[in-house]
């Protein structure tokens, strides 16, 4: 069973994305960019947020309205042989492999990270699904990029309002661990979240309650507190909604 690996979040405001999950107590990395053997020449700015389990993607699109709302833009799962992985999803269509290399802009010693991963181009979630295969943690990490001022240990999943598995959902629960999808209906997620589009939000793991409420006190985010944890609406340009909560 393929575990969730990351969400990319894509935006034209890169520094205005990274201010926002700062202020929600996320460490943020240095500045980066990704280039593959594929498209030579080419290559993509980011900054990424890692935790001990998952972790999240923020990426530059230089097309993209510098105003336009953020929100994941996919889910990527994890695997250690893309080749096993491409045999385990025979049935599903997929799109062809291709390569990645990411290197932080600042030199800090650290080698750069490789992946290599693929699409499924079947509907599962209202989200596209794609497998990665790379070491994690990251070997082009810090310690300290994984303590984070809110507690934050694990992305565990999704929760989508007003919305349903697709029609492949099934078949791809017997190889990716889709079990932290949450579906809600419409005015539910409302009540938590606001009316915000579209109708996502992040599950986030925390290791103290009492931690997260004091970043948010600080940093002047409201949040609606449920016995399911913390009902987080972010600062702009985050266009989704964020679950904090303590196993």
């Amino acid at each position: 069973m393929l575990q969730l690996d990351h969400l990319p979040f894509t935006t034209g405001d890169l520094r205005a994305l990274t201010d926002a999950f700062q202020r929600l107590g996320f460490v943020v990395s240095p500045r980066g960019a990704y280039t593959s053997p594929e498209t030579p020449g080419a290559s993509w700015s980011n900054h990424s947020i890692f935790l001990r389990k998952g972790w999240l993607d923020l990426l530059h699109n230089p097309k993209a309205a510098a105003d336009a709302g953020a929100s994941p833009g996919g889910c990527l799962f994890l695997t250690d042989d893309l080749e096993a992985a491409l045999g385990a999803l025979e049935g599903l269509r997929t799109r062809p492999p291709y390569r990645l290399e990411r290197r932080w802009r600042e030199d800090l010693g650290l080698p750069p990270e490789a992946f290599a991963l693929l699409e499924i181009r079947e509907r599962i979630s209202p989200l596209g699904l794609a497998v990665i295969a790379h070491h994690y943690p990251c070997h082009d990490t810090l310690t300290a990029w994984f303590e984070h001022t809110n507690s934050a240990e694990e992305i565990a999943g999704l929760i989508f309002g007003a919305a349903a598995p697709g029609p492949m959902a099934e078949r791809a629960a017997r190889i990716l661990d889709i079990s932290g999808f949450h579906y809600w209906e419409a005015a539910r997620f409302t009540a938590a979240f606001g009316a915000g589009q579209p109708q996502v939000a992040l599950r986030v793991r925390v290791r103290s309650l009492v931690e997260a409420k004091a970043t948010f006190h600080i940093a002047g985010i409201a949040f609606v507190e449920t016995r399911e944890g913390l009902h987080v609406t972010p600062p702009a340009p985050l266009a989704c909604g964020f679950q904090f909560f303590q196993a």
